[in-house]
């Protein structure tokens, strides 16, 4: 009888899915914490591939009873971002041209509208900033994202920018008693 009654939801919410194109093939979706890109909508199940090349059989039902990101059904460009952290005492100036450079470079980075960097915060260890770029294909943001880390590495150690790190000093005391 349960069986059953989870059939029917699956069919049901299919029905909702295929109607009202919650989900379509080619949609970059999160939900249950995985993100994946959809290759199937059908009646009792939707199918999508993770970026591990994993198949994802999603239950129709938990599109209508959970919370489903559709990170691209308003459009195909998404915006996203990364931080990054510098030394107090760094030229905020060259960083900002450094970080509009290094993103205006990538091909996979979309120049309307054009990147955008934010002076984030006064961390403890460091100076934050926050890179905003829009890109075509949100499927594969994990590879652009560390393309980008790696640029970023590279070009502030090419141009004196350190990326501090949190320190602490620890003492220890003896409180041993004779």
């Amino acid at each position: 009888g349960l069986g059953m009654q989870k059939l029917f939801q699956d069919i049901i919410s299919g029905i909702f899915i295929l109607v009202d194109k919650t989900v379509m093939v080619n949609d970059v979706i999160e939900i249950d914490k995985k993100i994946g890109k959809i290759t199937q909508v059908g009646l009792r199940t939707t199918k999508a591939i993770t970026h591990d090349e994993k198949v994802l059989v999603i239950p129709n039902h938990k599109f209508l009873n959970e919370i489903l990101y559709n990170w691209t059904q308003n459009d195909e460009r998404t915006r996203e971002s990364i931080n990054v952290g510098v030394a107090y005492g760094t030229d905020v100036d060259l960083v900002k041209a450094l970080l509009f450079g290094i993103a205006v470079q990538d091909d996979a980075i979309m120049n309307d509208p054009e990147p955008i960097i934010f002076f984030e915060d006064f961390g403890d260890s460091a100076l934050i900033f926050r890179l905003h770029f829009y890109i075509g294909d949100s499927f594969h943001l994990p590879q652009v994202q560390s393309r980008l880390r790696y640029k970023i590495y590279n070009t502030f150690n090419e141009n004196n920018i350190s990326i501090p790190f949190p320190q602490r000093d620890v003492y220890v005391y003896n409180s041993k008693k004779e």
